[in-house]
Formats: C-alpha cells, structure tokens, sequence
C-alpha cells in the first residue's frame, strides 16, 4: 500500500531548493546554474530534486508561480488599489533577495514582465488602444525600474511611502496619458 506523502516534509523540500537556487542566481544566470549545485545547496538527494522538477527552469517556474499566487491573495484580501500596492510592496521588500535575483540579469523575467504581473489588476489591456498600450507598457517599465532602484538601496523609504508615489501615477497620471494618446483613424469604430 502506497503511502502519502508528507506535505509539511515536501513543502520544506521544495523551499530548500527554492531557496538554493536563488542563491546560487545572486551569483550566475540560471543558464549556467546545475541540478547538482541546487542539489548541494539545499542539502538534498538529486533524486529528491527529480521528484518534484525536472530541470532547474521548472523550479525557477514554480518561484514565479508563488509569487503570482502570493499576489492574487492580496489583491483578494485588500478592499482599495493603493491598500493593495502597498500590501505588493510590502512583500516584495519582506523578500528583496528574491526579486533582486528575478529582476537581474541573472533571472529569466524582465523588470518589465515581472511588473506586469501587478499591473494587470489595475489595468485591462484588451480595453486599450494600441496606444494605450504603449502608455501603459510604459509608465509599467518605468515604475518597475523605480522599484528596482527602491529595492537596490540599503536605507529604503517606507513601502508605503512608494506604494502611494506609484499609486498616484497610475491612477492619474496613467489615466491622463492614456486619455490624451490619440488614436488612429484605423482604431475607431464607426
């Protein structure tokens, strides 16, 4: 008879290996990051490691996944945009090392994918002209190189200081310039 596994033993499983690699992605890209050295770092068999991944892509996948899913709870749990940005970048700094490395050169997401993941609770870009779409895409990389300017200095301001700073352009400054982006005659609908 086959037995369950233990879920407390595989969630600690995988967070050793979540966090072995980054590690090891504060150093070098995760191109050149082996199943063996995840492995080593997290103290675990390979054999453990293939249990749960198949390659080191697809655990760096399931960081992202987290994350996403970690989000979606807030944007669930807070009643307004800016008590939800906030709430984002209060995680975000509680797990700096992590965005740090995903937002590296050394991850496999740009600053601006990364970004979008949040932005997309505020804006519904199938609304947007393709205009709209630049503006947006826009303002999006520009905040999101804020962010990585914020999280980059050892004596930060407040996440909610910023949260309310980024809140205040995408809220007005985003609506005025997607407002103003004109649209081709090609776009209207008569």
């Amino acid at each position: 008879m086959e037995t369950k596994p233990d879920g407390r033993r595989v969630k600690m499983t995988k967070l050793l290996l979540k966090n072995s690699l980054i590690d090891l992605m504060k150093q070098k890209s995760i191109h050149n990051v082996s199943i063996k050295e995840i492995c080593e770092g997290a103290d675990v068999n390979r054999s453990t490691f293939y249990r749960h991944y198949n390659t080191q892509y697809e655990l760096y996948d399931d960081i992202i996944q987290d994350i996403s899913d970690d989000i979606e709870v807030l944007f669930n749990e807070k009643s307004s945009s800016l008590n939800f940005l906030t709430a984002v970048l209060e995680y975000i700094e509680k797990n700096r090392d992590t965005f740090l490395v995903i937002l590296s050169g050394n991850g496999n997401m740009s600053m601006g994918e990364a970004f979008n993941i949040m932005t997309e609770k505020f804006i519904d870009k199938t609304q947007l002209s393709e205009m709209g779409v630049y503006v947006a895409q826009f303002v999006s990389a520009g905040i999101t190189s804020t962010l990585w300017t914020w999280l980059n200095k050892e004596k930060r301001r407040p996440a909610h200081e910023l949260a309310t700073l980024i809140y205040y352009l995408m809220m007005h400054g985003l609506k005025r310039a997607i407002d103003f982006a004109p649209t081709p005659k090609s776009e209207t609908k008569d």
